[in-house]
């Protein structure tokens, strides 16, 4: 099989992590170069992680709230913005699920053993200690 070069193009992760850190890299007061902007920023490329992504959103997160972000770059602006609707999506996602988990054991701990014999549930809890 012959070789390729497919391993030296920038992965989308790189990209995405790359514009993280040069939004970093700006609120340090340093500069970026386009080629660190498009994945191949030193502290991204070859090294991307979900972990190490993480770690980046959470610095940048930290370092904007409370801040006026109206003094950076208009990419620092609409990533802030996408960020926060992106946290605001995923905490209600999250608080819904919290509550039609709590709704469904509720609903469950209604049943009658019978009742969940005949669903297939596993007994309740206060029925195995019974046992």
């Amino acid at each position: 099989m012959p070789c390729n070069s497919d391993y030296m193009e920038a992965t989308s992760l790189e990209r995405e992590l790359s514009t993280v850190a040069c939004l970093l890299d700006e609120i340090a007061g340093k500069q970026c170069t386009p080629g660190d902007a498009s994945g191949y920023h030193r502290r991204v490329y070859g090294k991307a992680t979900r972990e190490l992504g993480d770690q980046l959103v959470g610095e940048l997160c930290s370092a904007l709230q409370g801040a006026d972000v109206s003094k950076f770059s208009l990419e620092m602006q609409i990533w802030w913005r996408d960020h926060q609707a992106a946290d605001e999506e995923r905490i209600q996602k999250e608080t819904a699920d919290a509550v039609l988990t709590f709704q469904r054991e509720a609903a469950l701990a209604k049943l009658t053993p019978y009742e969940r014999r005949l669903l297939g549930l596993s007994p309740s809890p206060q029925e195995s200690s019974d046992e």
